[in-house]
């Protein structure tokens, strides 16, 4: 019985021993899950950055591509606009006579209106809003209404039973349907700016000039001299008062100088001999 007493011990160290693996190894499989979870989100949240970068470059290029769709559409319609009117303008210079080449030039007015601006509208209503291409096509059709007043003045022209007041009032409605397009025209331009988001100011910053340098104010001379200590004079000797001297010597004074200065006489000089 007492040979079996170490191996009874040894089994409640073993079933500890067995019993600390199954924690150690319950514990590691939990953290290597945990692991697993974190690099699982980790990799769901870059590629979720990743999908999101992409649809943002993508957005912006369809934005540029749709911009640029835009301005081409509308800047092919206002060269168009801008030909026609040109064309219109010049209507006195045209050297046509007869009803039939009045109608000719019309139809062919007609459809450089209508050929090429219309694949511009269709693509305007499909990538802009709605509000471009309406004014597109009410610039259009307002060519167009200046081109059959165009036509029907030119043929008044040429008609002999036309009055002065018919012709005027044709050129009212000429003048009208022009200054209409040419206001069209900005409006169709504000609004494709509106849309885009283009923003030009209308008035520029006036830039203020640069004031000139005062010219340099001379100094009065007299604060100069002020400042400057007064220059000393010599001091004038004193005149010392002689004694008056009587007429009668001054007289005899003046006289004995006379005889001075006169040549003396050699007879005169010798004292006589006795």
């Amino acid at each position: 019985m007492t040979q079996w007493l170490p191996l009874l011990g040894s089994l409640p160290v073993a079933a500890a021993v067995l019993a600390g693996v199954i924690v150690n190894n319950r514990t590691h499989r939990e953290g290597i899950a945990a692991a697993d979870e974190r690099g699982r989100q980790a990799l769901d949240a870059a590629q979720r950055h990743v999908e999101l970068s992409n649809m943002v470059g993508d957005q912006r290029d369809h934005e540029a591509w749709r911009r640029e769709a835009v301005l081409a559409a509308v800047a092919a319609i206002l060269e168009t606009s801008a030909s026609v009117r040109a064309d219109l303008t010049s209507c006195g210079e045209w050297d046509l006579v007869t009803a039939e080449e009045i109608d000719g030039v019309g139809a062919q007015i007609h459809k450089v209106i209508w050929d090429r601006p219309t694949a511009m509208l269709t693509r305007l209503r499909v990538v802009a809003h709605r509000r471009i291409p309406n004014k597109c096509e009410d610039l259009l059709r307002t060519l167009t209404a200046a081109q059959h007043i165009t036509m029907q003045r030119l043929k008044l022209h040429i008609d002999p039973e036309a009055t002065v007041e018919e012709l005027e009032e044709m050129a009212s409605l000429w003048q009208k349907a022009m200054r209409h397009a040419a206001e069209q025209e900005r409006a169709l331009v504000e609004t494709t700016r509106a849309e885009l988001g283009i923003d030009i100011p209308t008035k520029g910053t006036a830039v203020q000039p640069v004031p000139a340098p005062a010219p340099p104010v001379a100094e009065p001379q007299v604060e100069a001299a002020a400042e400057e200590p007064a220059a000393e004079e010599p001091e004038q000797p004193e005149q010392v008062e002689q004694p008056e001297v009587p007429a009668a010597e001054q007289t005899a004074q003046l006289r004995l100088a006379d005889a001075a200065e006169d040549p003396a006489d050699p007879r005169q000089a010798e004292p006589a001999k006795v």
